[in-house]
């Protein structure tokens, strides 16, 4: 039910920033001094993308942690954009794939979409990823190599996100600069960043997450938790800096922490007193660097996000996340 909930919510506002009745509340007046649109000129670009789901098991009363991934892989596509539409088709390249007989197979299915307006930064994300590899597996089991990985094939995480930031300064400041071509940084400039998200990422495997060949005196009361949800409400605020160099270049950084609560609900079967609502803690980073020669250019850009939980009781930390890698080559046409 959550999880229509939150479609729900995804519908509803993606549909309602698209409509020409919410032009003037997503957009500002610029300062020519400080930014250059491209609004009307069309921007094609080819790019590579890796989106990637990741799981940690800590555990907090000892130095031990548990790092899970999905079986890596690159996307080539290519985007256009004008005015304001944007679509970008890509499709996975199996010889940029890592060595499944090392790492595992993981199916995966989703929409994962960081979206820059005027005045505000929206990061919208639908995933699902099954099957995982343990990674340095050969630090954990002794009967391993690094010729192959510890791979769980039934661990699935599904992970559903809204995340809505303020960009106070937008008239001096544009994320577009940095993350999609369609505006230029023509000075330094910064900015305070405030917002909200809501956060879902549930996580379930046919057997424990802790494998039965660690050393038992690791996670010591959270051996059979096998199934985890957690749903956050948060309240960001941050800051977001666009350093330009040689001209036409830039490099922008930004970092939000969000807190507010959360409800963990974890195997009620063997944890039924930890499925409760708590404290919640995430944050999000942002790092782009790009050049542009004329009317070409060349971006790489990095986004990650996580989301911590505690087990009160079990010293089991989880801290489920996403990160997004992208590296952009593209041209600017302009019409008269």
């Amino acid at each position: 039910m959550r999880v229509f909930i939150l479609l729900f919510v995804f519908s509803v506002f993606t549909i309602s920033a698209s409509g020409k009745s919410f032009t003037g509340f997503l957009q500002a007046k610029k300062d020519s001094n400080y930014i250059e649109s491209y609004f009307n000129d069309f921007i094609v670009n080819l790019y590579s993308v890796e989106k990637t789901h990741s799981l940690d098991l800590s555990d907090l009363s000892n130095p031990y942690r548990l790092q899970y991934s999905p079986n890596g892989h690159f996307n080539m596509g290519v985007g256009v954009n004008f005015r304001s539409f944007g679509l970008s088709l890509a499709t996975k390249i199996p010889f940029l794939q890592n060595n499944e007989s090392r790492y595992g197979e993981t199916k995966r299915f989703g929409i994962q979409s960081y979206i820059y307006t005027n005045k505000y930064s929206i990061d919208l994300i639908s995933s699902t990823s099954k099957g995982y590899y343990l990674k340095n597996s050969v630090q954990h089991f002794s009967s391993f190599t690094k010729v192959r990985e510890y791979q769980r094939p039934d661990i699935t995480s599904t992970n559903i996100g809204l995340n809505v930031n303020y960009i106070f300064n937008n008239q001096k400041f544009s994320y577009k600069a940095a993350f999609s071509d369609t505006e230029r940084q023509k000075r330094n400039a910064g900015s305070l960043i405030a917002g909200g998200s809501i956060l879902s990422y549930r996580t379930k495997a046919d057997s424990a997450f802790v494998p039965r060949g660690i050393d038992e005196k690791f996670f010591l009361k959270s051996r059979e938790v096998n199934k985890s949800l957690v749903l956050a409400f948060n309240v960001n605020s941050g800051y977001a800096y666009s350093l330009v160099f040689l001209r036409n270049g830039i490099v922008t950084m930004s970092y939000i922490v969000g807190a507010g609560i959360q409800d963990n609900n974890y195997d009620k079967t063997t944890q039924p007193e930890v499925n409760n609502w708590r404290f919640s803690f995430n944050h999000t980073g942002r790092f782009g660097i790009g050049y542009r020669v004329k009317r070409y250019y060349a971006r790489a850009s990095f986004i990650r996000s996580t989301q911590f939980t505690s087990l009160r009781h079990n010293e089991l930390r989880i801290a489920n996340g996403t990160d997004f890698i992208q590296l952009s080559l593209g041209k600017r046409i302009s019409f008269k």
